[in-house]
């Protein structure tokens, strides 16, 4: 927007439905079908680190935007990185027709109520997982994160969520967790707690290629069970995470003014 290119989504080859993005929710843009690569990049800064000190090599194609900047058609790998720089993470966004007036953060919270618009179809059935949560009142969220996440950020104790409450006459919560574990363990150590969750009892935690080899359904399933949990967290009194997560780093643009890190005492563009 800042640079006045359009934007057009091509998002029909995607893992997670069928019918890509309308499958979950309303069209907000130009769609269109391109059956060409499309892969994530990283920032020149990092992609150089990543060649010279771990010798991965492949990563050369994150400098090639840096390079070729005078190409008119752009695909995801000529801007995911460069729109990911700390430079950017520190200006002020001024686009008048969209409401927008502030930082990146700021401005992607604009851009999250244009764009997450749910359809018909799944908006009755986050609705009814809402509904079965049966929450009501004020509430703090968490968002404790287990599985393959210690890949990309050191996994912290439960008890780091805990200490960061801001409210101790509330005794409420609801947790976005892809391990059960972290449930039993919370009614262990916090009783006192009245604990409330879409995680399932026999979760134990998110493993990507392991959710790739899931029926279609059982991936969609889950999609729903994730929005309405972090619609449920959007409401919360508190909202408690880590920022390297993408449930964290996305709800510091829905909602910033709840939201509490624990691995970073400030939202951060990563």
């Amino acid at each position: 927007m800042e640079h006045k290119i359009q934007f057009k989504l091509c998002s029909g080859a995607t893992n997670f439905h069928l019918e890509g993005w309308n499958g979950f929710f309303l069209p907000f843009c130009e769609q269109v079908e391109d059956n060409s690569k499309h892969f994530k990049t990283c920032n020149w800064n990092y992609a150089l680190k990543l060649i010279i000190r771990d010798g991965r090599f492949s990563n050369y194609r994150s400098l090639m935007p840096y390079l070729l900047w005078t190409k008119k058609r752009l695909k995801t790998q000529d801007v995911f990185g460069r729109s990911r720089s700390s430079h950017r993470a520190k200006k002020n966004y001024q686009i008048p027709g969209l409401g927008i007036n502030g930082n990146i953060q700021e401005a992607c919270s604009k851009l999250i109520e244009i764009t997450w618009r749910y359809n018909e179809k799944t908006e009755k059935s986050i609705d009814e997982l809402k509904n079965s949560v049966n929450i009501s009142g004020e509430y703090i969220g968490f968002h404790i994160r287990g599985g393959d996440k210690f890949i990309e950020h050191k996994v912290e104790p439960v008890e780091a969520y805990f200490d960061k409450v801001s409210y101790p006459n509330i005794r409420t919560a609801f947790v976005l967790t892809d391990d059960y574990s972290v449930i039993d363990y919370i009614h262990r150590s916090y009783p006192e707690w009245n604990i409330k969750t879409l995680c399932r009892e026999e979760e134990r935690g998110y493993f990507f290629n392991d959710f790739l080899s899931q029926p279609e359904e059982v991936r969609q399933q889950q999609h729903l069970r994730l929005f309405a949990s972090v619609d449920i967290l959007s409401q919360s009194r508190q909202f408690i995470g880590t920022y390297s997560s993408n449930p964290g780093m996305y709800l510091g643009m829905r909602n910033a003014k709840i939201c509490t890190g624990v691995d970073y005492d400030t939202w951060v563009l990563r």
